[in-house]
């Protein structure tokens, strides 16, 4: 996608192919991607693939999972995304785009021509348990088009994750995005391969809530820390909340002070994310809001439909 648009939703950095920040499905982004100790679902593929290796928690006699996810992103960027998990085996897609970008050949008032741009990920993923410990490979080819030009990459995901018995306790370490540059024209980019190291409390029958922490070590910027939670105790609604930490020049700009401009509304909530989600006989619908400061407020919509298993 275009560059400028792509570094304000990814962050900072001089990482190519920054869509890959920004998370899969409703559900998780609404706990700000603090996921990797979680890893109960399809985006487990995405954040954790170690989770696939694991009994599911969430409507364990179903064994096929179908994740489908559209994101409404600032400035009419759009997202679509899938993912089929029959465990310990998953298969997901992503696709990110964008049109209407003008070009110009001179100092023009009006654009000579426009052009789009987009972004596809499409990733498979395996889990296999040793010694009650999940671990979990995932395997992405990686594509960026911006107008007639096009280039590609390969990256590799591996996780690790620990579900205590004796307690709801989860510990979870993933390893994302580690790949080949993508190279447009003569210039070659790395992917933004990022360390997550989490730690979760619930996804227990006595304790179906979640609470996770988690601490992400990205390649090109600098730490991040992610606090999320997820409250089930509205029968067949489920309530979310999560934060993640930004440098404070990132935060400026984003909200506008930096240039001394006020912020309103959802700008101050840059940071934060929350959620809703609703359990029918039909599958699962959850939504998630992110404020983006200045730039807009992104939108997330999921459906999540588990069949199989005995009659």
């Amino acid at each position: 996608m275009a560059p400028r648009r792509a570094a304000a939703l990814g962050g900072t950095g001089s990482s190519a192919a920054p869509f890959l920040e920004l998370g899969f499905g409703a559900r998780a982004v609404a706990l700000a991607d603090a996921f990797a100790a979680v890893a109960d679902d399809a985006a487990a593929a995405h954040y954790n693939p170690a989770g696939l290796a694991l009994p599911a928690t969430r409507d364990a006699a179903r064994p096929y999972e179908l994740l489908l996810s559209q994101a409404l992103l600032i400035e009419d960027v759009k997202m679509t995304q899938a993912a089929f998990a029959r465990r310990p085996f998953a298969f997901h897609i992503t696709r990110l785009s964008l049109g209407g970008i003008e070009a110009r050949t001179a100092e023009t008032a009006a654009a000579d021509s426009t052009f789009g741009a987009s972004d596809l990920a499409v990733g498979a993923s395996w889990g296999v348990k040793a010694a009650d410990i999940g671990f979990g490979v995932t395997g992405k080819y990686i594509n960026q088009t911006i107008g007639a030009r096009s280039a590609s990459a390969f990256a590799v995901d591996l996780g690790a994750l620990k579900r205590f018995e004796s307690r709801p306790i989860s510990l979870g370490a993933a390893l994302a995005n580690a790949g080949t540059k993508i190279r447009f024209i003569d210039q070659a980019y790395p992917l933004p391969a990022v360390l997550r190291l989490g730690a979760a409390y619930g996804l227990s029958k006595s304790f179906p809530h979640v609470i996770t922490l988690q601490l992400d070590l990205p390649r090109d910027s600098g730490p991040a820390l992610r606090l999320a939670g997820e409250y089930n105790g509205f029968g067949p609604m489920a309530i979310r909340f999560g934060y993640r930490t930004r440098a404070s020049a990132e935060r400026a700009a984003s909200v506008g002070s930096a240039l001394g401009s006020t912020a309103s509304g959802l700008t101050h909530f840059y940071g934060m994310t929350i959620g809703t989600g609703l359990r029918t006989p039909y599958g699962e619908f959850d939504y998630a809001l992110a404020p983006y400061g200045e730039l807009g407020t992104a939108h997330r919509l999921s459906y999540t439909h588990r069949f199989g298993g005995a009659k």
